[in-house]
């Protein structure tokens, strides 16, 4: 892994069609949704906002005591990381030195309720999120959706958003798990339930499903990562 480092930069993302640039230089497209500025892909850094190598873990490197940040590849494959981005646990969503490029953050639990609501959803529908909208976040088609060895599917998708989602899985417990068949990505939003210092929310995307469900997962989990931009219009 290179150890160069590229200035982080960023283009004014106050429309549909604008760019933003990672510190290693990985560019990605932005949509305005409402008041809110989002990429539209999945975050695939690999150096905070500093320049400090961000770690990259094991499957062993997953037990739910950890709190150590890393990322992960999933299936060790790096044809999934040009895809799907990498998988952050939550140690590195919430890290005081920014995975985020310069005007963008990861998301609240917050501002996650805010995309599905502002779409005309129930974010906070009991007890699991939203049933109707989560189609309109996530990419059309069966190319990168529809879990392997099963029809595939991709229910209720029109990414009339433009927020492309994609199903990047997850690591859960040292296992990788549901790659093409759900994504799931990160708020900085500590559950407010019995684990609150072992447990985040989530908001994931399904591929035999129109919701988008809110729901949680130990922080030592990996997920993606899609960020929002500091400002809104």
């Amino acid at each position: 892994m290179t150890g160069c480092k590229k200035k982080d930069t960023s283009t004014d993302s106050s429309s549909s069609g604008s760019t933003v640039t990672d510190i290693d230089g990985n560019v990605y497209h932005t949509v305005t949704i409402g008041t809110q500025i989002w990429m539209v892909e999945n975050l695939k850094v690999t150096h905070f906002r500093n320049g400090d190598l961000i770690p990259q873990g094991t499957a062993i490197d997953n037990p739910s005591t950890d709190t150590t940040g890393y990322s992960y590849v999933y299936d060790n494959s790096g044809a999934n990381i040009n895809i799907y981005g990498y998988l952050y646990n939550w140690y590195i969503a919430k890290d005081y030195r920014n995975v985020a490029p310069i005007g963008w953050h990861v998301p609240s639990d917050g501002e996650f309720a805010a995309l599905v609501n502002g779409l005309g959803g129930d974010y906070m529908l009991l007890p699991n999120g939203d049933t109707t909208v989560g189609g309109e976040l996530k990419e059309t088609g069966i190319v990168h959706w529809g879990t392997q060895g099963v029809p595939a599917s991709n229910v209720g998708a029109t990414n009339k958003s433009g927020w492309t989602g994609l199903p990047g899985g997850l690591l859960y417990q040292g296992v990788f798990n549901d790659l093409r068949g759900s994504g799931v990505w990160w708020t900085t939003t500590t559950l407010e339930g019995p684990n609150p210092l072992n447990e985040a929310y989530t908001m994931s995307l399904i591929n035999y499903s129109k919701g988008a469900t809110r729901f949680f997962s130990f922080k030592s989990s990996a997920c993606s990562i899609r960020c929002v931009a500091d400002k809104s219009k």
